[in-house]
């Protein structure tokens, strides 16, 4: 396969974070031996996060500069359906006129790691019922089950999108510099969430570490599955 995909795909979401208006709001297989560590490292990682949260907010609330201001808005689209979805439909239908069979398969590999990813994260949000940042500031309220806007905090619809993209896209090429160029738009966008007060930092680090994980299993199952076939 498999640089193409990548490069098309990559393209792709430079190409709309530049031209799309924003949504509204209300990396490749470990190697052996390393599985002990990451298996720390996340939950080390969220739970210092969410022990931030307050901090890491309010540090962010008072770095607001216009320049950031234009850089969230450019980052935003990143993460939207929107912008995403068609996408990787053009990707797919081009691969298919162009006859590139593995860059569809590709395409649709990543397609269903997002689709997963999403409908995870479509279930936690009303089952959590976290608060968002910017309606009190309090990072520990909770109402789980609503279909409210405002208690949708956990997961981050805009980080789950674009993880489980760049996860899907990183572990099919194997690709050093495409898996740092996919990390550092998860980034953005994790980091566009929280300066737009939409979300807590763990809101951000607990939805990467849930749609990598989901994107990728549903990538090597689907691997698995027509290897066999």
């Amino acid at each position: 396969m498999r640089p193409s995909v990548v490069v098309i795909a990559i393209g792709q979401l430079l190409l709309i974070s530049n031209t799309a208006p924003g949504q509204k709001d209300s990396a490749p297989d470990s190697a052996k031996g390393r599985g002990p560590a990451v298996a720390w490292i996340v939950p080390v990682g969220i739970a210092a996060s969410a022990a931030l949260d307050p901090e890491l907010r309010e540090w962010t609330l008072h770095r607001h500069t216009h320049s950031l201001d234009r850089l969230a808005k450019t980052v935003n689209p990143l993460g939207t359906a929107q912008r995403l979805v068609p996408a990787m439909a053009a990707t797919y239908l081009t691969a298919l006129l162009t006859h590139h069979q593995s860059l569809a398969e590709g395409t649709l590999n990543t397609a269903a790691g997002y689709i997963a990813a999403d409908v995870v994260e479509s279930v936690l949000k009303p089952v959590v019922g976290r608060e968002r940042p910017h309606v009190e500031g309090n990072s520990h309220r909770f109402h789980p089950f609503t279909a409210q806007g405002d208690w949708h905090s956990f997961p981050s619809a805009h980080v789950a999108h674009i993880t489980a993209i760049a996860q899907a896209i990183s572990m099919q090429t194997n690709s050093a510099p495409l898996t740092a160029l996919c990390t550092t738009l998860v980034a953005l966008v994790g980091w566009d969430r929280v300066y737009e007060d939409q979300h807590l930092t763990s809101d951000v680090t607990a939805t990467i570490a849930i749609s990598s994980a989901v994107s990728a299993a549903t990538v090597r199952w689907l691997e698995h599955r027509f290897e066999r076939h």
